[in-house]
C-alpha cells in the first residue's frame, strides 16, 4: 500500500504565518472520511488549531492593541485602496468619507458601491476588509480630501 502524505509534508518548507485556511481546506477535499485517515486528519486538526491560536482573537473578538485609525489624504480626482495585507482580517468599526465615494474592491478589481446610512456609521461592525476584498475611497470633491477608516484586526 502506497505511503498517504500528510499535512505536514503537503506544506512542507512553509511558514505558519504563509499557510492559508485555504489550503486546509483544499488538502481535506481530497480526503475520505474513513478510518484510514485519522491520522491525516488528526495533522489537519493541529495544524488548523495552531492557525487560530496564532491568528484569531479569542471567541471571534478582536485582537488586543490592534486597534488603528488609518488615514488617506486624497487629491481630487484620485483614489486611494485600502487593503490589508497577508492573511490579515480586519473589522472596520468606522468610516469617515470626508465628501469621497467609497465603495468595495475585489481581487479581480470589480466594485461595490458602499451602503450605509452616514449618520449611523459608528454601528457598522460587521464589516471586514481581507488582501482579497479591499475599501476604495474616490475623491470628486474639488479638493484634497482624507478620508479615515478605524479598525481593529480580528485575524492575523
Amino acid at each position: 500500500m502506497p505511503k498517504r502524505p500528510d499535512i505536514y509534508e503537503l506544506l512542507a518548507a512553509q511558514q505558519a504565518s504563509a499557510t492559508t485556511t485555504t489550503q486546509l481546506n483544499s488538502a481535506l477535499k481530497s480526503t475520505y472520511i474513513d478510518r484510514t485517515n485519522v491520522e491525516f486528519w488528526s495533522g489537519v486538526i493541529t495544524v488548523a488549531r495552531a492557525l487560530e491560536n496564532s491568528r484569531y482573537g479569542m471567541h471571534g473578538l478582536p485582537i488586543p492593541e490592534t486597534g488603528k485609525v488609518h488615514i488617506e489624504t486624497i487629491a481630487n480626482g484620485e483614489s486611494a485602496t485600502i487593503t490589508p495585507t497577508g492573511t490579515e482580517l480586519w473589522r472596520i468599526l468606522n468610516i469617515d468619507v470626508d465628501n469621497c465615494s467609497v465603495a468595495f474592491k475585489d481581487e479581480d478589481g470589480n466594485i461595490s458601491p458602499f451602503q450605509a446610512d452616514y449618520a449611523i456609521m459608528p454601528s457598522i461592525g460587521g464589516v471586514f476588509l481581507s488582501a482579497t476584498m479591499s475599501l476604495v475611497f474616490f475623491n470628486g470633491s474639488g479638493s484634497e480630501q482624507t478620508p479615515s477608516i478605524a479598525y481593529f484586526k480580528v485575524s492575523l
